[in-house]
C-alpha cells in the first residue's frame, strides 16, 4: 500500500512527462482514466491506509520508514529525476529501505544489525545495474521526456545529441553497470566473512556474480540496446535468486532453534 502510494504520487507529478514517453504514454492520467483528483485520493488513502497497518501490526520504526519512503520516492526522488542524474542513487535508496523495514518487523532488530545492512545493501546495488540497463534501452524516450539520466547527458528535448555525446554517455552508463556489479558481487562474501550467512551463500553466490558479471562486461565491450536489455533481464532473475540463497543460508535460523530448545527446557 506505501508502494502504490508513492508510485500513484509520482505518477501525477509526472503525468506531463511520462505523455511525452513512449513507454509511459498508457499510464492511466496520461490516458484520461483517472483524474487527478481521482488519482490523489487513492494515492493519499494508500499511504494512509499502509501506514497505519505497519503501526498497529509491526512496530513504530517499521511504520516510520514506510511513511518515509513515500515521501523520499514522491519527494526528492520525483524532484531530482528531471533535474539531477543522481536521482538514480535517491531512488535507490527507497528501493533498499523495503527488505530492512521486512527485517525490522519481524524480529523486531535494530537498522544497524548485519543483516538488515547487508539485506539493504544488496537492494541498494542491485537497482544500479537493474536501472542503468532500463535507461539505456529507452534513453531516447527519456530524453523526450525530459528525464536527467547518465544515458542522455541532458534533459533539454530541444537539443540534439550529437553522435559523441550519445557515445559517452552511453560508455558512462556501462562503465556504472559493471562498476555495480562488481560491489554487489562482493556481498555473499561479506554476509560469510560477518557469520551473517554460512559459507554456502558465498559459494553459491559465486556462480550468480559471476554470470552477471560476464553480462555486464558483454555490454561494456559492445554497447547496443540487446546486451542492455540481457543485462536487464538477468536482474530480474538474479534478484530472488540471490535472496533465496541469503533466506536457506542465514544464521539467524540457528539462533531461532537455539531459542526454541532453551524455551522448551524450561517448560521441560
Amino acid at each position: 500500500l506505501c508502494s502504490s502510494s508513492a508510485a500513484a504520487f509520482n505518477q501525477i507529478i509526472e503525468r506531463d512527462r511520462d505523455a511525452q514517453m513512449k513507454r509511459t504514454q498508457q499510464r492511466p492520467l496520461v490516458q484520461g482514466d483517472l483524474t487527478v483528483k481521482q488519482a490523489t485520493t487513492a494515492a493519499t488513502l494508500w499511504g494512509v491506509t499502509g501506514t497505519s497497518l505497519l503501526a498497529v501490526g509491526t512496530d513504530p520504526v517499521t511504520a516510520t520508514l514506510g511513511l518515509s519512503n513515500i515521501g523520499l520516492y514522491a519527494g526528492l526522488y520525483t524532484y531530482m529525476e528531471p533535474r539531477s542524474i543522481y536521482n538514480t542513487w535517491v531512488g535507490a535508496v527507497v528501493g533498499a529501505i523495503p527488505p530492512v523495514m521486512g527485517w525490522t518487523a519481524a524480529t523486531g532488530g535494530s537498522l544497524l544489525d548485519l543483516d538488515a545492512i547487508i539485506l539493504g545493501s544488496t537492494l541498494y546495488l542491485w537497482q544500479m545495474p537493474h536501472f542503468f540497463a532500463l535507461s539505456y534501452m529507452y534513453r531516447e524516450d527519456y530524453q523526450r521526456g525530459g528525464f536527467c539520466m547518465v544515458s542522455t547527458t541532458t534533459t533539454n528535448t530541444t537539443t540534439n545529441n550529437t553522435t559523441e555525446d550519445w557515445e559517452l554517455a552511453g560508455q558512462q552508463t556501462a562503465d556504472l553497470v559493471l562498476r555495480y556489479t562488481w560491489y554487489l558481487s562482493t556481498l555473499p562474501l561479506l554476509a560469510t566473512l560477518t557469520n551473517v550467512t554460512s559459507s554456502m551463500f558465498a559459494l553459491e553466490g559465486l556462480v550468480w556474480n559471476a554470470y552477471a558479471l560476464h553480462v555486464a562486461h558483454k555490454f561494456r565491450q559492445e554497447r547496443t540496446k540487446a546486451h542492455a536489455r540481457k543485462v536487464f533481464l538477468t536482474s530480474l532473475v538474479y534478484l530472488p535468486s540471490l535472496l533465496m540463497l541469503f533466506l536457506l543460508h542465514s544464521k539467524t535460523w540457528d539462533v531461532l532453534l537455539e531459542e526454541e530448545d532453551e524455551e522448551k527446557n524450561k517448560d521441560d
